[in-house]
C-alpha cells in the first residue's frame, strides 16, 4: 500500500512491516518498521519519483540509487548508522533504504532545546563524527550533508546518518516537485554553493560549522535568505568564537578557523587530524602544529569516479592537462611547486642523495641483522592518561549532581596528575571557590541557629527589645529561617499593644511557638520593592519576579525585533513595585542562553516595614557563569 500523504493506512513496504511514521525528509517519509525475517526494527527512508518522470529518467535514477546506497552500505563504523538493505516496493513506485534504528535525539534537537552542553562533550561528539567521516573518506565516500540533524546522540556515542542520501537526492532533484531545494544551505561549503567538485574536505567544512554552532549556539554564516547565506559562505569571514562568547576555551578558535577556511587546501585534510586536535584540547593541550597544506598530497574521490590529487600549485610550465603516467588509471591532476623549476648545483644534488641513502642503508643493515628495535608501549603513560580521563568524567558527573565537595576531591587528584593543564587548574580553582563558599554558608547557618536560640531565651524572659536584634540577625544569616520572623511578628504586635495600654500577651507555649497576640492592631500598610538587573547581554531573554506568589515583573531584557536574524539591543532593568509590608518571599526567574542556563531561578526572603523600600539587585557575571543576588530591606 502507498506510503504517501493520503488517508490510506500503510501496512507494509516491501517485506517490512511499518510500525509508525518517524518524520518527513526532502525525498519522502521516514518510517519505523520491522523486518519480519529476523525481528529487527529499522528506519525506512522512502524515495518516490514524480509521476512526470519518464522511463529513461526512472532507469537512470534506479541505477544511481542502487550504486550510492550500496556504497553507503559498505561502511561499518561504530559512529556511522548502518545501512542494512535497499529495495523497491512492488505495489508502489517507492524505493527505500532500510537503516539501523538508533534510539536517541539528534544534535539539532538538543541545541534547539537550549540544554547546556559542556565544552568537553561538544569536543568528543565532533571528534567521533570526524573519525567516522575519515573512515568514509578513506573508502571514497563523501557525505555531502553534514549537519546537526544528521548527528544522533545515543548513550555515550555520537552517530552520523544519511551517508549517500545527499548524492541520491541530487539525482532525484529534477524528478521531484519544481523549485524544491535539496540540501541545507547553512552547512554547505563554498564549493557546494558554487557547484564545483566536492571531496572529503567539504564534509570537514560542514562539520566545522556544526562545531561552531554547538559551542556558541550561533551559526557562523547566518542570513534571512538563501542568497545572503550563500554569499557569506563564499565571500565573508565569520565572527570569531571569542567575540561571540569569551568563555569558550581558546583552543577551539584555531580548530574552527582551520575547518572553515574558504580554500579546501588550508582546511584539515583528514577527519582524524581534526579529531586528534579536539582531544588535545580535552587533555588541556593545544592544537598540533600541522605541516603547510600546500606541501601535502592528499587523494580524495568517489567510488567509480575520477580521483583528484591535491598538492602544491602548478609552476605554470608543465602540461595544462597534468597527465599521469601511462600505468595509472583515471585522470590525475599534478601540480608542481614553484621551487621545483629552480636549477641546483651538482654538489647540492649529490649531497641530498647522500643524506637520503646513508640513513636508508643503515636501516637496511640493522634490519638485515635483526637489530631494529620496536618501540615499546609506554604502559605507565597510557595508564596516567586513562586515570586523568576517569577523574575528569567522575568530577564532571559530581558537578552535575551538585556535589561540589566530591568534585573538588576528584579535581585535586587530577591536579596531581596534570599540574600543567590550564583547563584543569582553572576548573580546580573554581571548585575551590565554590567549596569555600559552601563552608561559609554552613557556618552562617550554624550561627543563625545560635542567634535564634539566644533570642528565644530573651523572649521567655519577656525582654522583647533585646530579643529583636537577635531574631533579625538570625533571619539575615539564614533567610529560610521563618521561625525568627514569627517571633518578630509577635514581638511587634506585643509592643504595639503595650504602647496602646493593653495587657501584654501571654508567654509562648512549651512547644516553642510564639503565641498569637490578643487585641486588634492597625493595618500594616504598604511598602515598595525596587528591582535592578545589571550587565544584560543579547542572549538574556526575559526576567520574571514573584512576591508572595504574585507576579509583579515579567519583561524582556532587550529591545529590538523578535525575528531570528533581527538585531537585539540589551537594556538594563530598574523598576519599582508596591508590595505588602512584613515578611516577603521573592522568587526570580531569568532566561540566560549565553551561560547555558535555560531558566536561572532563586528564592529570597526579607522583612520590610510599612512605608519602607526594599531593593533587589541582580548582577550578571558572565565570566563566573552565574547571577549575583542581593536583597536588602
Amino acid at each position: 500500500m502507498s506510503p504517501s500523504g493520503d488517508n490510506t493506512e500503510l501496512l507494509k513496504l516491501g517485506r517490512y512491516e511499518v510500525v509508525r511514521e518517524l518524520g518527513k525528509g526532502a525525498m519522502g517519509i521516514v518510517y519505523l518498521a520491522k523486518d519480519p525475517l529476523i525481528g529487527r526494527l529499522v528506519a525506512l527512508k522512502t524515495i518516490r519519483l514524480a509521476d512526470t518522470a519518464d522511463d529513461e529518467e526512472a532507469r537512470e535514477f534506479q541505477e544511481r540509487f542502487l550504486r550510492e546506497a550500496q556504497a553507503a552500505g559498505s561502511l561499518s563504523h561504530p559512529s556511522i548508522v548502518t545501512v542494512h538493505d535497499i529495495g523497491q516496493d512492488p505495489e508502489s513506485s517507492y524505493s527505500y533504504i532500510a537503516m539501523e534504528y538508533v534510539e536517541g535525539r539528534n544534535l539539532k534537537e538538543v541545541l534547539a532545546s537550549g540544554e547546556p552542553l559542556q565544552y568537553n562533550e561538544v569536543a568528543e561528539i565532533v571528534a567521533q563524527v570526524a573519525e567516522a567521516l575519515d573512515f568514509a573518506h578513506s573508502r571514497g565516500i563523501v557525505h555531502r550533508d553534514v549537519k546537526p540533524a544528521n548527528i544522533i546522540l545515543c548513550d555515550s556515542r555520537a552517530k552520523i546518518t544519511d551517508f549517500g542520501i545527499a548524492k541520491i537526492a541530487s539525482a532525484v532533484s529534477n524528478l521531484t516537485s519544481t523549485g524544491q531545494f535539496l540540501g541545507t544551505p547553512n552547512y554547505m561549503a563554498p564549493e557546494q554553493v558554487k557547484g564545483t567538485r566536492v571531496d572529503g574536505r567539504t564534509d570537514i567544512f560542514s562539520l566545522g560549522i556544526v562545531l561552531y554552532e554547538a559551542l556558541s549556539r550561533k551559526k557562523p554564516f547566518g542570513g534571512d535568505s538563501l542568497t545572503t547565506i550563500s554569499y557569506r559562505i563564499v565571500h565573508e569571514p565569520f565572527q570569531r568564537l571569542t567575540e561571540v562568547d569569551p568563555n569558550i576555551p581558546p583552543g577551539f578558535e584555531a580548530i574552527v578557523a582551520r575547518c572553515l577556511s574558504k580554500d579546501p587546501a588550508v582546511r584539515y585534510q583528514r577527519g582524524r587530524d581534526l579529531a586528534e586536535d579536539l582531544r588535545r584540547i580535552l587533555r588541556g593541550g593545544v592544537p598540533a602544529e600541522r605541516p603547510d597544506p600546500e606541501s601535502e598530497t592528499v587523494v580524495f574521490g568517489d567510488p567509480g569516479r575520477e580521483a583528484t590529487i591535491v598538492g602544491p600549485p602548478d609552476d605554470g610550465t608543465g602540461s595544462s592537462t597534468g597527465q599521469a603516467p601511462a600505468a595509472a588509471t583515471g585522470s590525475l591532476r599534478s601540480r608542481r611547486p614553484s621551487w621545483f623549476k629552480r636549477r641546483i648545483s651538482a654538489l647540492v644534488f649529490f649531497g641530498v642523495i647522500a643524506a637520503v641513502l646513508i640513513p636508508l642503508s643503515a636501516i637496511a643493515f640493522s634490519m638485515w641483522h635483526g637489530q631494529v628495535e620496536i618501540p615499546a608501549v609506554d604502559v605507565k603513560r597510557e595508564q596516567e592518561i586513562a586515570n586523568q580521563k576517569r577523574l575528569r568524567q567522575e568530577g564532571e558527573a559530581l558537578i552535575l549532581r551538585g556535589n561540589t565537595a566530591g568534585a573538588f576531591e576528584k579535581y585535586r587528584e587530577l591536579m596531581a596528575l596534570a599540574p600543567d593543564s590550564p583547563w584543569v587548574r582553572k576548573r580546580f580553582q573554581r571548585l575551590e571557590e565554590l567549596r569555600l563558599m559552601e563552608m561559609s554558608n554552613r557556618e552562617k547557618l550554624d550561627q543563625a541557629q545560635v542567634r535564634l536560640q539566644e533570642g528565644k531565651d530573651l523572649f521567655d524572659k519577656e525582654d522583647y527589645e533585646a530579643a529583636i536584634p537577635l531574631f533579625e540577625e538570625a533571619f539575615r544569616l539564614d533567610p529560610s529561617l521563618t521561625e525568627a520572623n514569627t517571633f518578630l511578628d509577635f514581638i511587634e504586635k506585643a509592643l504595639n499593644l503595650r504602647r496602646m495600654g493593653r495587657q501584654a500577651p501571654p508567654r509562648r507555649a512549651e512547644s516553642g511557638e510564639a503565641p498569637a497576640p490578643t487585641g486588634s492592631l492597625p493595618a500594616s500598610g504598604q511598602a515598595t520593592l525596587r528591582i535592578v538587573f545589571n550587565n544584560p547581554t543579547n542572549d538574556v531573554g526575559y526576567i520574571q519576579i514573584k512576591v508572595n506568589g504574585e507576579t509583579i515583573v515579567h519583561e524582556n531584557l532587550y529591545t529590538g525585533g523578535t525575528g531570528r536574524f533581527q538585531r537585539r539591543t540589551p537594556r538594563p532593568l530598574s523598576v519599582t513595585r508596591e508590595i505588602p509590608s512584613g515578611l516577603i518571599n521573592v522568587e526570580t526567574a531569568v532566561v540566560i542562553r549565553a551561560l547555558g542556563m535555560t531558566n536561572e531561578t532563586r528564592a529570597l526572603s526579607t522583612r520590610v516595614s510599612p512605608g519602607s523600600e526594599a531593593v533587589l539587585t541582580m548582577t550578571l557575571n558572565s565570566q563566573a557563569r552565574r547571577i549575583n543576588y542581593q536583597l536588602t530591606p
